[in-house]
């Protein structure tokens, strides 16, 4: 899942037609409202716009998630060793990534070109491999990580189960899908991994169907109530839409 079934939940489940010549493939993701020769649509927008309405997000019977979230917590090794971490995961999606100095709370500028030493106060990155190099100065820090990654069809089916043979392609047979509607509570992974939520008071439609902060798509009628951890690696809102 792209959403955690066990604290996710809804007001009501609808089945809606999805843009013509549009899919939808990842559960978890905003929807927004197009109408279509009369008739109300949904779509995941690649690029959010003010103007754009949130009817609910994205449940699907057919979906094999390709990306999901994680949160670490590691120690970032001591001279002279090579200051570098190796996060559990590779394929690291880039701009969705975020690391903190647990000892200051401070966000470390991201470099991903990963040759050379990093500069102060930054971590570079190596987005396939999933290492992250250190200055000198967090040598014996814990560091908190947050990142979405992409998954390979046998992580996705390891961390997530094979969904049942017989729902393949549902959504593009019969060009539906199921939303999630009214008002709830989501624990996605469809989120903007680099930002901060302890705090947050304005959420905001992002890019591609994900929660944000900031940008141009219109603030969302939603709260924080879970920080992705590493425990639970989702971020939980309360939500309701129109």
């Amino acid at each position: 899942m792209a959403y955690d079934l066990k604290r996710t939940w809804s007001a009501s489940s609808l089945n809606r037609q999805i843009a013509t010549g549009l899919t939808i493939s990842q559960e978890g993701k905003l929807l927004v409202k197009i109408i279509e020769d009369g008739v109300e649509k949904v779509m995941v927008k690649a690029v959010a716009a003010a103007t754009d309405i949130v009817v609910g997000y994205s449940k699907l019977a057919d979906a094999q998630p390709d990306q999901t979230s994680a949160v670490e917590i590691q120690t970032v090794p001591t001279a002279p060793a090579s200051l570098i971490v190796d996060l559990r995961n590779n394929n690291l999606v880039s701009g969705r990534l975020r690391v903190v100095v647990n000892s200051t709370g401070a966000a470390l500028a991201i470099d991903t070109t990963f040759a050379g030493a990093p500069a102060d106060n930054t971590v570079k990155v190596d987005l396939a491999n999933g290492f992250l190099k250190f200055h000198a100065d967090e040598a014996g820090q814990q560091i908190t990580a947050t990142y979405l990654h992409n998954l390979t069809l046998a992580q996705s089916k390891a961390l997530f189960g094979e969904r049942f043979i017989n729902n393949r392609g549902l959504g593009a047979e019969f060009g539906q899908t199921e939303v999630g509607a009214e008002f709830g509570e989501l624990w996605t992974d469809q989120f903007d991994a680099s930002l901060n939520y302890a705090g947050t008071t304005a959420l905001t439609l992002g890019d591609d169907g994900i929660i944000t902060q900031g940008g141009l798509g219109p603030v969302l009628n939603a709260t924080v109530i879970g920080i992705p951890s590493s425990t639970i690696p989702f971020l939980g809102v309360r939500i309701r839409f129109i």
